[in-house]
């Protein structure tokens, strides 16, 4: 039995206004560093760079020097790779410096208190995460409360099936790690007693147990990390709810979220070409890309230049009238353009399933027949916008300069902006939110 969403539709300068975490190779950085310093900290301390004194050989080996061993190379290895994890590098730090202070407690040295003071560091940073991540899946709760409008909507087979294998698939990993971790130390177990006892210049080397220790250490870490992030996940879902979210496009916390139509601009369905006999799309389109035979119904072509039908002296030949009522078209707008937004902005906005901060960033989706269905085509990954950058400006294509034909004002279509037809090209949009319009040309 599939579960019922809620559908919430945020006002645009609310979903906007969504605190965001702070930039993802900031707290990675700050979290590696600490590691770092801290083992850093303590090879000074402890003089690793001296020749090992004479009696140091005599020392029998014993369980707390495997641990101390192990923990010491968990540590070397998180200081050099940490960056890989990126967020997950918060939560493995203090994990790290734990352990390392356990271990060095065992055998009471003086590094035992530079590791402690290390994990406090690192536990430290991560409760400051943590507040910043709380912060935000409250804002977005009470968001969500504000903006349902208590209509429900059920998820379409192809994104219940996305979530459900998102969500075994980060299980799957905790469980998977814990059940090496736990084989790794059983392996170290079976192998102490090899060790234990002898003495360092009978051994002469490391031991199998420092080896099987080290690897049953570093997989702990990581399963302990992933279930981490299983639970904070898990928490925010449950704090959000199950929502679809029904945002704007353009702003926002969200980056990616770009409306598949803008993709379409320029071209003309395959199957509306080939209805018309008159359209010379198809073979234009196929006399440029003569490698391209595979064509299906639900794909558009390039609408040519110097199509009767589709070309840009039949784009400029309609009235006002005419053009408002095709405005829809895709063919009508040069392929860099955004095309039209609804004044109602339904037609502009786009699906977000579970939508819960930047702990789940969600699924992109969009109706499909009345439920919420993820894109067929969705390769890409989104991500949550990064703080004091706006995506959707700089990143927007600007039309020519001039050429200019006309400005038709598209708001009786009800569409929120003008369209800008061009000698040489097809038509542009321009929305009327804050964009710049062209002058008007002077009359020929």
């Amino acid at each position: 039995m599939s579960k019922t969403y809620c559908l919430v539709r945020p006002d645009s300068k609310e979903w906007a206004a969504l605190p965001l975490c702070p930039r993802t190779w900031r707290q990675m950085l700050v979290a590696c560093a600490i590691v770092l310093m801290t083992t850093v900290a303590s090879f000074i301390d402890a003089r690793a760079w001296e020749d090992l004194p004479p009696e140091y050989w005599q020392h029998t080996y014993q369980i707390a020097d495997m641990f101390g061993l192990s923990a010491t190379l968990v540590a070397i290895f998180f200081s050099l790779i940490g960056w890989f994890f990126g967020r997950m590098a918060v939560a493995i730090a203090p994990i790290v410096l734990l352990y390392a202070a356990v271990a060095y407690s065992l055998d009471p040295t003086d590094n035992a208190a530079i590791w402690w003071a290390g994990t406090m560091a690192a536990a430290l940073w991560w409760l400051i995460q943590t507040k910043f991540s709380l912060r935000q899946i409250h804002a977005v709760r009470d968001l969500a409360t504000k903006s349902n409008v208590d209509i429900s909507i059920e998820l379409g087979p192809a994104a219940r099936k996305s979530l459900n294998r998102m969500k075994r698939r980060s299980t799957h990993w905790a469980t998977g790690l814990s059940a090496i971790a736990i084989f790794g130390w059983l392996a170290t177990a079976m192998a102490l007693p090899t060790a234990i006892g002898r003495t360092y210049q009978e051994l002469e080397d490391l031991v199998l147990s420092d080896y099987l220790g080290t690897a049953a250490a570093t997989v702990s870490v990581l399963a302990l990390a992933q279930w981490h992030r299983c639970g904070w996940r898990f928490l925010a879902r449950r704090r959000v709810g199950n929502m679809v979210w029904h945002v704007p496009i353009v702003g926002g916390p969200v980056q990616g979220l770009w409306s598949s139509l803008s993709e379409d601009a320029g071209t003309v369905p395959f199957d509306h070409a080939q209805s018309l006999p008159s359209c010379t799309c198809i073979n234009e389109f196929m006399r440029a890309n003569p490698d391209e035979r595979d064509l299906y119904g639900d794909i558009g072509i390039t609408a040519s230049v110097y199509c009767p039908v589709h070309g840009i002296e039949q784009i400029n030949s309609l009235t006002s009238e005419q053009f408002r009522s095709n405005a829809t078209g895709t063919w009508l707008w040069d392929e860099d353009s955004l095309l039209p937004m609804s004044m109602q902005a339904e037609a502009d906005r786009t699906l977000l399933i579970g939508y819960a901060g930047k702990t789940f960033i969600g699924l992109p989706a969009r109706f499909t027949n009345g439920t919420a269905e993820i894109q067929p085509d969705a390769g890409f990954m989104i991500d949550e916008s990064h703080p004091h950058v706006n995506e959707s400006q700089w990143d927007r294509p600007r039309p020519p300069l001039g050429g200019i034909v006309d400005r038709i004002d598209l708001t009786p279509a009800g569409l929120k902006g003008f369209a800008i037809r061009y000698r040489h090209g097809r038509a542009w949009f321009e929305t009327t939110d804050g964009a710049s319009a062209p002058p008007l040309p002077d009359a020929e």
